[in-house]
């Protein structure tokens, strides 16, 4: 990892860097299934693999940042090179990506007055699978349920919209923002038949989905010894894609609120 910065002004300067990760690991998964005559253990090939992971993660990015009177901006890109290659061993299977993305930012704010500003964003971010969520196999969970990940699912890139508004009411501090979220190539988990009385679990890149919604939140001291924080949010959920080539979309309102106290 390589950090740059190169101050232009006491209000102004440029930032670049590169951000790099290799990992190369081997996984050896075996099942033993005990034996109830010959009081042992015994090894099942057929649910045994030898697993090589090879992740490949380069990324560069360039950043300005400037103040014009009570106006600040910040932009900036990030393109992120992914080479991903999964290769089960024992049945000579490989599962690759090769892929570039790119990820802009654009920062800005506006000061009214001493202790309030209004504040609007855009950014995209990335959320890679996990380890298990890729596993080409077949694992037992239980009698009446197994799992297998998807080696060709794809990271999600959320593309986040945001504004708000921060301000001081008396000793009170408050601040709202109103956010639309879209994340592409959604993973969600996925359940269907394996056998008769056995369920299979998988996960799979199966559309978008979007978040629109607002968040509260108040911090204040009633006395000195007191601090409350409230945080309230709400928003319109939506997801839409296509699972076993049929199209499917499902939606809900959700709310939550969160009130913290704390005696010093």
């Amino acid at each position: 990892k390589i950090e740059y910065t190169l101050p232009l002004s006491e209000t102004r300067k440029f930032e670049a860097g590169y951000d790099g990760e290799i990992e190369n690991s081997d996984e050896n998964n075996e099942l033993f299934v005990y034996n109830l005559e010959t009081l042992t253990y015994e090894y099942q090939s057929i649910y045994s693999h030898l697993t090589n992971y090879y992740d490949n993660y380069q990324a560069f990015y360039l950043m300005y940042s400037d103040q014009f009177g009570d106006f600040g901006v910040q932009g900036g890109l990030r393109p992120e090179y992914t080479y991903r290659n999964i290769s089960l061993l024992d049945q000579q299977e490989e599962f690759t990506i090769d892929r570039w993305d790119y990820f802009p930012t654009l920062h800005t704010s506006y000061k009214f007055s001493e202790g309030t500003q209004l504040m609007a964003s855009y950014s995209r971010r990335i959320q890679r699978p996990h380890g298990g969520e890729l596993e080409p196999f077949i694992t037992w969970m239980d009698a009446n349920n197994v799992r297998v990940g998807n080696p060709d699912l794809l990271p999600e890139l959320i593309d986040s919209y945001e504004a708000g508004i921060q301000t001081f009411i008396g000793e009170i501090s408050l601040s709202a923002e109103l956010y639309h979220r879209v994340t592409n190539n959604k993973i969600e988990n996925i359940r269907s038949v394996y056998e008769e009385n056995i369920n299979l679990h998988t996960v799979a890149n199966v559309g978008k989905d979007f978040s629109t919604g607002t968040e509260l939140m108040l911090l204040l001291d009633p006395v000195d010894f007191w601090n409350v924080n409230f945080m309230a949010n709400l928003y319109d959920y939506r997801i839409e894609g296509v699972l076993y080539d049929e199209p499917f979309s499902r939606k809900s309102f959700s709310w939550n609120a969160r009130l913290n106290n704390m005696f010093k």
